[in-house]
């Protein structure tokens, strides 16, 4: 039976919705009006007719305010686009991701002490962590019984093996080296190694298999729902009793070189010192930057795949804009097929902020910095134009969803280049949580149903694709699970291996 949506989204019982067809409503003539002012002075400079608009839709803020809204504007879209073409560039070049990401936050903390650095780091991680959990939350009320508890514990004892390895083969002078694999531009492969073990010519000589569940039976159960042959089981020491097939809980090259035995209570006592900064310097001053940045790099991967899976705003904007006629519709679809949309995501960002500041949207407060905003508006945009491209065969699904994953990295890169402090939590909370991907949405759609009622269409049709499989990965990832949440360690792992899976790929 096919699954009914209400105009309401809701977190869980407990909360409230986050946007109503009502807020949609009001807001709507408002995107209409700046958009159609970018239509009418698109051989302009951005500035010149944001500015103007701004001034009209706020008539009671000072000439400061509105010149500082725009500038705010038009520098986060230049960070923003300046990030996406180096990560585009990177990813081309056959870099993950991730490792673009964990680059981008070792440049944002070189000034800082390895203290400092893993206490940023970690509070960047926490953010994208509520952000995925209240994702999380929200596709519980869509789709039914999903959950997860987010956590670095799995990552960590990867990490963890890897590094005790390589310090005792120097130790040795061993030629034996270990390594976490990340994955390559196409997110992980199903059944993935997560560490090998090089000799000096770089031949892998061992692969291994990591699972740190909740208890032996988790651990155990994780093995079934994958085909690891050629991959030894990686397991904490104090679950290897319980656990019937053969394991091991070290990591071991030809030469007797091995890792140091990790439980599992010491690896959520590591998580523990990683998200509060409080590690061991002495073993985690490398982990505090880049490795921690990797892991931070797949959480966003994972945020962006859960935010595609809402489509409340998409089905809103769908009901009111369809059948209208929009003036200057092919100069939108030009530029949105063109690549030159930087003005229609400033129109975007701009009409926004405005219904914030008229508390028009009651999720985003009044006072919400325009960069946080901005944000939203340009990931709403490009993933409106990937999944719009998804539908008409111009990108497969399996190249929407690592595009959709590139948006939210390099997005997540600027907001750090832009962000101050704590700020940087908050913005991160409100562009990816469940209120960005929502209003994203709407946005999203909107937009393409400016650009003319095919490209709406398209955009809404790609959403609804990006959705029902990325539910059904969830749902089975998690069908097999009897304890749900903890026994999927690395969740985005998981996910992005599931949804190729589904997809058959």
């Amino acid at each position: 039976m096919e699954e009914k949506y209400t105009d309401v989204l809701l977190l869980d019982e407990e909360d409230g919705p986050i946007i109503i067809e009502q807020e949609c409503q009001e807001l709507q003539p408002i995107i209409k009006d700046f958009v159609q002012c970018y239509v009418e002075n698109n051989d302009k400079p951005v500035e010149v007719w944001l500015e103007a608009k701004m001034r009209e839709q706020l008539p009671n803020a000072s000439d400061n305010e509105i010149k500082s809204i725009s500038s705010s504007i038009i520098e986060s879209l230049e960070t923003t686009e300046t990030k996406k073409q180096s990560l585009q560039k990177s990813v081309q070049s056959g870099r993950s991701k991730e490792s673009w990401f964990a680059s981008e936050m070792v440049k944002a903390t070189s000034g800082m002490s390895a203290q400092q650095a893993s206490k940023y780091l970690a509070g960047l991680d926490t953010a994208l962590q509520n952000a995925n959990e209240a994702l999380y939350r929200t596709i519980t009320t869509q789709a039914g019984a999903i959950s997860r508890n987010p956590n670095l514990d799995g990552f960590i004892a990867e990490q963890y093996h890897a590094q005790t390895f390589n310090l005792n083969a120097a130790a040795r002078n061993s030629e034996y080296t270990a390594k976490v694999l990340e994955p390559n531009g196409n997110g992980y492969a199903k059944n993935s190694v997560d560490i090998v073990i090089v000799d000096g010519n770089g031949k892998t000589v061992k692969r291994y298999q990591s699972k740190y569940c909740k208890d032996a039976t988790a651990t155990e159960q994780a093995f079934e729902h994958g085909d690891y042959r050629g991959q030894q089981k990686l397991v904490p020491n104090d679950q290897q009793s319980g656990i019937k097939k053969k394991t091991t809980t070290v990591i071991e090259s030809p030469d007797g070189t091995t890792s140091n035995r990790l439980s599992k209570k010491r690896a959520e006592e590591m998580r523990n010192e990683a998200q509060s900064g409080k590690w061991n310097e002495l073993n985690w001053n490398e982990y505090a930057t880049k490795d921690l940045a990797l892991g931070i790099g797949k959480q966003a991967g994972q945020a962006a795949l859960q935010g595609a899976a809402i489509s409340v705003g998409f089905d809103i904007a769908q009901k009111l804009w369809e059948g209208e006629e929009i003036e200057g519709a092919d100069v939108v679809e030009t530029a949105l097929k063109g690549g030159a949309d930087f003005g229609i995501k400033a129109a975007a960002a701009g009409a926004l902020k405005v219904g914030a500041e008229k508390e028009i949207i009651k999720f985003i407060p009044k006072g919400t910095p325009a960069s946080t905003i901005t944000n939203i508006a340009f990931v709403a945009i490009e993933d409106a134009k990937v999944m719009g491209e998804m539908v008409t065969g111009d990108l497969s699904v399996k190249e929407g969803i690592e595009k959709i994953e590139q948006t939210t990295v390099s997005t997540a890169a600027g907001l750090v280049a832009m962000g101050e402090g704590s700020t940087i939590g908050a913005a991160i909370g409100t562009v990816f949580g469940p209120v960005g991907s929502a209003i994203g949405g709407f946005i999203g759609g909107t937009v393409g149903y400016i650009a003319g009622s095919k490209v709406g269409e398209a955009v809404v049709k790609g959403a609804q694709k990006i959705r029902d499989g990325a539910i059904k990965v969830a749902k089975k990832i998690v069908s097999g699970v009897k304890t749900v949440g903890s026994a999927i360690v690395s969740g985005v792992k998981s996910l992005c291996s599931g949804i190729a899976s589904f997809f058959g790929f």
